[in-house]
């Protein structure tokens, strides 16, 4: 496991890991189409589910210097009600917790920046655009969880994966591209995807 250094950080990473362990989440929450269509939407369904994949996709995107537009998200949130812009998200994972607020939602990342629904379920709305982002930095890193920092010139804003580590894939976008290319919209080389099916299947080629 890898821990953070700083002695102020970890301290309120320990308060902030137990303000979350005692409050249950409520996974309906994260549902919300009506129960009754057969054609429901469940956010959940969109995370990579397993070490591997979260491998191979940070990977591909290392190898390939490329970003992933991931169509079909954008579709899920338009269809459940969330507004979207013309940039399709490269990243998204369907639960965090944010700060130390104890607020939980899902953490899509494009172009103009990292946008989440944890202050209002039902409203998506940016949290950092990459204009004041100064560094991601990785915080922890466990079995099935992971935290990170996003670092901008006043603060920290500390976010938590609780049950996957979908984050990395995040880490290795930013890692690999962002720093180098994407702040200045330079030699970009952006792959659309508009299913799942596409994405998963380009995560397991060889090449």
């Amino acid at each position: 496991m890898k821990k953070i250094q700083d002695q102020s950080d970890k301290e309120r990473l320990h308060e902030f890991k137990k303000d979350l362990n005692s409050n249950e989440i409520n996974w309906a929450d994260f549902v919300m189409a009506d129960d009754s269509d057969s054609n429901e939407i469940n956010l959940g369904d969109f995370d990579l589910n397993n070490d591997e994949l979260i491998a191979q996709a940070s990977a591909k995107i290392k190898n390939k210097k490329a970003i992933t537009g991931l169509v079909y998200i954008n579709t899920a949130l338009s269809e459940l009600g969330y507004e979207t812009n013309n940039h399709n998200p490269f990243f998204f994972t369907s639960l965090v917790n944010v700060s130390d607020k104890e607020l939980s939602g899902f953490l899509y990342v494009n172009r103009d920046g990292l946008h989440s629904n944890y202050l209002e379920k039902s409203e998506s709305k940016m949290i950092f655009s990459w204009d004041s982002v100064k560094d991601i930095e990785l915080v922890e890193e466990g079995e099935s969880s992971i935290i990170i920092t996003i670092v901008s010139e006043e603060s920290k804003l500390i976010i938590y994966e609780p049950y996957s580590k979908n984050m990395l894939v995040l880490l290795s976008i930013y890692k690999n591209i962002w720093k180098n290319s994407l702040k200045d919209e330079i030699g970009i080389n952006e792959i659309a995807f508009h299913t799942q099916e596409e994405y998963l299947n380009w995560l397991q080629e060889k090449n």
